[in-house]
C-alpha cells in the first residue's frame, strides 16, 4: 500500500473513533470542536477522515475522552462501539460467560469455583490494603 493510501486509511480510522467517542459521550460536534479549539466544520472533516488531525489535537482528544491516544488509531469494532463502551461491555460479557459455564458444573465443582473466587477476592483486598 502506498503512503498516501495508508495515511487516508488512518485518517478514516481516527475520524470514526473520534465520532464514536463523541457520540458515546452525547457531545455535539459543536461542543467537541469548541473543546478542541476548532471550528465545527473542521471537526467534521476530521471525523469523516477528509482531513488528518494534528498531534496536538489527538493529544487533546485523548485527554478529553480519557483514553490512551493509541486507541484512536485502532480500527473500530464492527458493532460500532467506542473504546469506552467496548471496555464497559467486556465485564458484562465475561459475567455472562461465567454464568453459562457454571450451569455445566456439578455441586462439588461449583463449590470449588465459589471457594476459588472468594480466595481471589480476598487476595485482591489484601494486596489493595498494602498499596
Amino acid at each position: 500500500m502506498d503512503r498516501r493510501l495508508e495515511k487516508d486509511r488512518l485518517d478514516e480510522i481516527i475520524g470514526k473513533n473520534i465520532r464514536l467517542e463523541r457520540e458515546s459521550r452525547r457531545l455535539s460536534r459543536d461542543e467537541l470542536a469548541e473543546m478542541m479549539d476548532l471550528t465545527s466544520s473542521h471537526m467534521g472533516l476530521i471525523e469523516r477522515g477528509e482531513r488528518g488531525a494534528t498531534a496536538v489535537t489527538l493529544s487533546k482528544l485523548s485527554k478529553a475522552f480519557d483514553i490512551p491516544i493509541d486507541h484512536l488509531f485502532t480500527s473500530p469494532k464492527p458493532g460500532g462501539l467506542s473504546v469506552r463502551e467496548e471496555d464497559d461491555a467486556l465485564p458484562q460479557a465475561n459475567r455472562k460467560k461465567v454464568q453459562s459455564l457454571m450451569t455445566c458444573l456439578n455441586e462439588t465443582e461449583l463449590e470449588f469455583v465459589v471457594h476459588t473466587i472468594k480466595g481471589v477476592i480476598a487476595m485482591n483486598h489484601t494486596l489493595g490494603a498494602k498499596e
